[in-house]
């Protein structure tokens, strides 16, 4: 056998090893999801999409070499759901009016090819789904205006059937923003858990109009930076959706002080969720982890 064959023989006995080693840790880290769901028990919450970002983030920050991040990323979440799959029902319900394939496929690519997905039309069938549990996770459009359906406004009640935000997909940026792919959130029975990076939402009912600006300035005096909020009218109620950075839980004390400083003009305000801030470009390029 030639020097160069003898090389290669060698290289290739050195993956099959590694192939057994990564075999075995996959196997071994599976036994270990399933020993922490039957720890939790059946009533328990098995879906913990906070700290499933705050550990993709960390892998693509210590990634090195040729391997794409978008790899690392698409590998990990195939492993997410697959492992919450094993330590109780996992079902996704997706807006998908007939004729599109886009949130399904975000859902597919995020939620894993083992996941169950069942595509729904309206947003209103999606927001059933999971307050009945049919569904763990709801799939929705991120709402821009009068550009989609404000179903938004269902998330603005008190109860433990009420679902909330809990993610935003896609999570990993790969290309330029274009403007014309797919954004989304996802809602589930789950209270939200900080990362460190994360953007929350709050709905806000008004007793009496309201300007915008108004709005802005009483959360920034509360210490809430507005970065996005969309306004729809419901039986005779106007309600906000304002996206703030950072982490807000229900019973920050800075609720408290909006309402306060609102003068009652803010009749209520509820946190409907949040999500871990999406893996930028930059934290994907191939470069940034070299």
């Amino acid at each position: 056998m030639a020097g160069s064959d003898k090389i290669l023989a060698r290289l290739r006995r050195q993956i099959d090893d590694i192939d057994d080693q990564m075999h075995d840790l996959l196997m071994r880290r599976t036994e270990i999801a399933g020993q922490i769901g039957q720890l939790k028990g059946g009533g328990a919450s098995f879906m913990r999409p906070g700290r499933e970002a705050a550990v993709l983030r960390r892998l693509v920050a210590r990634h090195r070499g040729d391997l794409p991040k978008a790899l690392i990323v698409r590998i990990w979440r195939e492993i997410f759901s697959t492992n919450a799959g094993l330590q109780g029902p996992l079902a996704v319900a997706v807006y998908a009016p007939e004729g599109t394939f886009g949130y399904r496929n975000l859902a597919r690519d995020h939620f894993g090819w083992r996941t169950p997905i069942t595509a729904f039309r309206s947003a209103a069938q999606v927001l059933e789904a999971v307050s009945d549990g049919k569904a763990s996770v709801g799939v929705l459009p991120v709402p821009h205006g009068d550009e989609t359906e404000a179903w938004w406004r269902n998330l603005a009640r008190d109860g433990a059937e009420v679902p909330r935000i809990i993610a935003r997909l896609p999570f990993a940026v790969v290309d330029p923003p274009r403007g014309d792919g797919p954004e989304a959130l996802a809602i589930g029975l789950v209270v939200p858990e900080p990362t460190g990076h994360d953007h929350s939402f709050l709905a806000i009912e008004t007793d009496e109009v309201i300007s915008r600006s108004q709005i802005k300035e009483i959360l920034a005096q509360a210490g809430l930076d507005m970065l996005d909020i969309q306004v729809c009218e419901d039986g005779g109620r106007s309600l906000h959706l304002i996206e703030v950075d950072g982490f807000v839980a229900a019973g920050d004390q800075r609720l408290s002080r909006m309402l306060d400083l609102g003068e009652e003009r803010l009749a209520h305000v509820w946190v409907v969720g949040g999500f871990a801030v999406p893996l930028s470009l930059e934290e994907m390029s191939g470069g940034a982890g070299r």
